[in-house]
């Protein structure tokens, strides 16, 4: 009668033991899911910096040294503009 009372009781651990593996191998799955997206998401991103980059340097060779100057200060103008709107309102 013991045994069979401790049986039981090993049988119910097993089955939380169980259901908690369950648990943990669809998290795991649903976490692999968002990396997978994540990985796409930056592979993605990565493509279309590198054509900007290339667009770019493209311009760049293309523009004599004051356009590139010019175009230079025109950033950096904007970028102070943008930092004012951004952190100062």
């Amino acid at each position: 009668m013991q045994q069979d009372e401790e049986l039981d009781e090993l049988s119910a651990s097993f089955e939380r033991i169980g259901g908690v593996g369950l648990t943990i191998h669809e998290e795991l799955l649903a976490q692999e899911k968002i990396i997978d997206d994540l990985g796409t998401e930056m592979d993605s991103t990565t493509n279309r910096l590198d054509f900007v980059q290339k667009k770019v340097a493209m311009v760049m060779k293309k523009a004599s040294a004051k356009g590139q100057i010019m175009m230079i200060l025109f950033l950096l103008v904007l970028f102070i503009i943008l930092f004012i709107l951004v952190f100062l309102t």
